[in-house]
């Protein structure tokens, strides 16, 4: 009777040892996630298109108000720090206009795996505009910024007269310093909102759409 019952219980372990290992295949509903990916994928191209239009709004004020400066401010400095932000106000108008052009592509008529690498191509695009965000956005402005805030100097001494340059400059070192100081959080700010919305919203998609192509392929 004990080894009965000895016996029973092995082969209910055995049974329990079985049954775990047989682990149930994990089915994903590809349309449900098409359909949930599609929903976030427009919802983050109007921030690109608001953004688009935003900036280059921006950047033709930045024209105008530089061109002013361009022919108002008689220091040499300030005056080549004007001529390189108009230059700079002009790629990025270039360069979000491109952003724009590529978010407007319509892949209606496509079929499934030729949207997904559309929209693949288009948050790469993405990515890598905000991952170069330092290196074409904030450092040149900042350079141009810190060569416009050093060239500062007294309207006296080019017989400039201007009643609100005369009220303002010259500038002590220490105020440019703490100016350019600053810009420099300003624009360590900038690159790390970049850096946020890059890791929030445009990864995640990206992954999606990756494990959607892969799901399809399977």
């Amino acid at each position: 009777m004990h080894s009965a019952k000895i016996n029973m219980r092995e082969e209910d372990l055995k049974n329990i040892w079985n049954n775990s290992t047989q682990v149930p295949e994990i089915s994903i509903d590809v349309h449900s996630l098409i359909d949930e990916m599609n929903i976030k994928i427009s919802s983050l191209q109007k921030k690109i298109r608001l953004r688009d239009i935003r900036e280059i709004a921006a950047s033709i004020i930045g024209i105008i108000i530089y061109s002013y400066l361009l022919y108002e401010v008689p220091f040499p400095l300030t005056k080549l720090a004007s001529i390189l932000s108009i230059l700079w106000f002009i790629t990025v108008i270039l360069l979000f206009t491109k952003s724009r052009l590529d978010n407007a592509e319509n892949g209606l008529l496509l079929s499934v795996q030729e949207q997904l690498v559309q929209q693949k191509n288009l948050m790469c695009k993405q990515v890598k505009l905000i991952n170069l965000a330092a290196y074409w956005y904030s450092i040149p402005s900042f350079i141009i910024n810190l060569i416009f805030i050093v060239g500062l100097e007294s309207p006296s001494d080019y017989s400039w007269t201007n009643k609100i340059a005369n009220s303002v400059l010259p500038l002590s070192m220490n105020m440019k310093a703490v100016t350019l100081i600053g810009l420099v959080f300003f624009y360590a700010f900038i690159i790390w909102i970049n850096k946020r919305a890059l890791s929030r919203d445009l990864k995640p998609i990206l992954a999606k759409i990756v494990l959607i192509q892969t799901s399809i392929k399977e």
